[in-house]
């Protein structure tokens, strides 16, 4: 038996921010605190 980790599986490109599309296309920022906090949610962005 192989020991799988996820550090083996593809990573996937493009992935939408809150979990899946529909999430993704609700999250809306009012204001410049908001736009901080919807980029560290954003799985695609580089860590800090």
């Amino acid at each position: 038996m192989t020991e799988r980790h996820a550090e083996d599986e593809p990573v996937e490109q493009d992935s939408p921010t809150g979990g899946d599309e529909t999430t993704e296309e609700q999250l809306d920022a009012d204001n410049p605190v908001e736009e901080d906090t919807l980029k560290t949610l954003d799985p695609d962005a580089p860590p800090a």
